[in-house]
């Protein structure tokens, strides 16, 4: 697989390769040289999930349309409860 390096130095990641790895936009990455190679992976941070007043929290940093993703979640399960609902 090929990729171009651009002028400022960047490269893309192909889509695949991101999705094969879990890649999301804001990841962390460990670029390392050897010899005439550049070997690059995502940094494990541990968990991004802490216990706070017995309740599991996201610590991490968001990443994407986070409110969208609500919005989508909550109308999911309003939708989901009124299909309970006899009329």
């Amino acid at each position: 697989m090929e990729t171009t390096l651009d002028k400022f130095g960047r490269i893309v990641i192909p889509k695949r390769v991101r999705d094969d790895l879990g890649l999301k936009p804001g990841a962390v990455l460990q670029i390392e040289q050897a010899e005439q190679k550049i070997l690059m992976g995502p940094v494990n941070e541990g968990s991004q999930v802490v216990v706070k007043n017995g309740v599991l929290v996201f610590s991490g940093t968001a990443t994407g349309d986070l409110v969208g993703a609500i919005q989508a979640h909550r109308q999911e399960r309003l939708s989901e409860a009124g299909s309970g609902i006899k009329k």
